[in-house]
């Protein structure tokens, strides 16, 4: 892992007692097995402009090996804790790929990406920009992953309903936003707790790498433009191995719950023969740090799994 400043302004901020709140593994939709399954592929539709997002198709899987199955990462998630669910969408061989599909976890700060979303799709649909007072939240909302910023974007924007909403038309659709105002026992906010899956969370990132039903190509480019410019301390997760010289717009989320570290990452890869989006959702790290190292494994094993595919 590079070596970085550590700002906790996000969720965490190094809030102690976010350690006292309940434990989150009564949220899992299902938990993983001892030894992670590394499924085979899963093969998907391009998302088309009428289409906002990649689905995977029910068909038999193929006889190409899963990004999420090598022998390195295998032995190095059996011994990892917590729980870890991935996916991947490639655009340049049209397929996904999902690992352990089946968990929901806590977004964290990744929320703010469908907070952006909301807020970007409303104006459209009224025929107008952005207002001077959601266009001025939302940079630091997102290239700082400032939490006040997000709330008062929330609230501006509808609430949960609203990005509830949003995230319908955007195709996530087991994506429930929260509507509490603080993580109990804590005065951090409540958005943190929305729930998602990996595939959800490609699904938003492709809306803005790709061409979309619901965001047009200026929202897209100005929403991957702050993507791409977070602060540096903020620059890992999906970015892990990543060269110089690739477009890589990335969006972290990190929370300590009673139940150990929620540590996410999304974002989009184009570059050196690359054109993917990954996100990677972990819960249950005893630090933040332990997460950031499996989730940027995870990142480097990816991107190399994807030389000439």
């Amino acid at each position: 892992m590079r070596p970085r400043r550590r700002r906790f302004h996000d969720l965490a901020a190094l809030s102690v007692i976010a350690f006292l709140v309940l434990g989150c593994g009564g949220t899992h939709v299902a938990g993983p097995t001892d030894t992670p399954h590394l499924g085979t592929s899963q093969p998907a539709s391009p998302p088309p402009p009428a289409t906002p997002a990649p689905t995977p198709r029910s068909t038999a899987p193929r006889a190409v090996t899963s990004p999420f199955a090598s022998r390195r990462l295998r032995s190095y998630l059996a011994g990892r804790s917590g729980h870890v669910t991935a996916a991947l969408y490639d655009a340049r061989t049209k397929k996904t790929w999902l690992f352990h599909p089946q968990l929901a976890q806590y977004t964290a700060s990744i929320v703010k990406v469908e907070i952006m979303g909301t807020a970007l799709h409303e104006a459209e649909a009224a025929g107008q920009g952005l207002p001077a007072t959601e266009a001025a939240l939302m940079p630091s909302m997102i290239e700082n992953s400032d939490n006040d910023s997000a709330t008062a974007l929330l609230q501006d924007v509808g609430g949960p309903s609203a990005v509830a909403r949003f995230d319908r038309s955007a195709g996530l659709n087991d994506t429930v936003p929260s509507r509490l105002a603080f993580i109990p026992g804590t005065s951090l906010p409540g958005w943190g707790l929305t729930t998602t899956t990996a595939l959800d969370e490609v699904t938003l990132v492709s809306n803005f790498a790709y061409p979309s039903a619901v965001l047009s190509d200026a929202a897209r480019k100005y929403g991957l433009s702050l993507m791409e410019h977070v602060e540096a301390d903020q620059d890992w997760g999906v970015s892990g191995g990543i060269p110089a010289g690739t477009t890589v717009a990335l969006k972290n989320g990190w929370l300590p719950l009673g139940s150990g570290w929620q540590v996410n990452s999304i974002g989009w890869i184009s570059g050196h023969g690359r054109d993917y989006v990954l996100a990677v959702l972990t819960d249950g790290s005893p630090t933040e740090a332990y997460g950031i190292d499996t989730v940027e494994t995870i990142a480097r094993d990816v991107y190399r799994s994807r030389a000439g595919d």
